[in-house]
């Protein structure tokens, strides 16, 4: 059923989900109603299936591109260039997990960017401060301002203003969003 996932994310993207009906997912797959059925009671049942399978994909993701990174830098810059991969391969997943936000859908109960693999990066900010990486001072508004970068950086590559994949463009935009949040002696 991932084509219907698919179409589904991607349709709830463009039109939000309270403006997408079953026969439009059904065109947009091209998997019959029944088959739709058969897998999902309904369209709530489907939107909470998109959300799980994007928070488990990013979180898988994530998870595996941080195994044996060990500095805070180092983990940040894995996080961003998830990002900007996704960004570029999987556009709709990522336009998707920006967009994503209570009251959109039924079944989203926290946006995305509210959940583990977003707290890790907090986690990830808060451990840099202790170990003297990340200048002192609130974990999560240097988290965001960390982030702030990168996610802003996304949005206008998904609008179009930035022309250029975002991988040929991250060692600027990493070292921008470092440079806000790194320890005076840190480089």
């Amino acid at each position: 059923m991932d084509l219907v996932v698919r179409a589904a994310r991607r349709l709830f993207v463009e039109r939000g989900y309270y403006g997408v009906t079953i026969p439009q997912i059904v065109k947009a797959s091209g998997v019959s109603v029944g088959a739709i059925y058969l897998h999902f009671s309904n369209k709530e049942n489907l939107a909470s299936t998109i959300y799980q399978r994007t928070l488990d994909e990013f979180t898988a993701k994530f998870t595996k591109c941080l195994m044996g990174v060990e500095s805070t830098r180092d983990k940040l810059r894995a996080f961003s260039e998830l990002v900007f991969e996704i960004t570029e391969e999987d556009p709709d997943m990522m336009e998707y997990m920006l967009t994503a936000r209570p009251g959109s859908s039924p079944d989203c109960p926290m946006p995305l960017c509210s959940t583990a693999p977003f707290r890790e990066v907090q986690r990830i900010v808060a451990a840099g401060i202790a170990a003297g990486e990340i200048k002192p001072g609130n974990y999560l508004i240097a988290a965001i301002s960390y982030t702030g970068v990168i996610v802003r950086a996304v949005e206008l590559r998904l609008q179009g203003v930035i022309q250029q994949p975002l991988p040929e463009v991250a060692d600027d935009l990493i070292e921008n969003a470092w440079a806000a949040i790194r320890a005076a002696s840190q480089s």
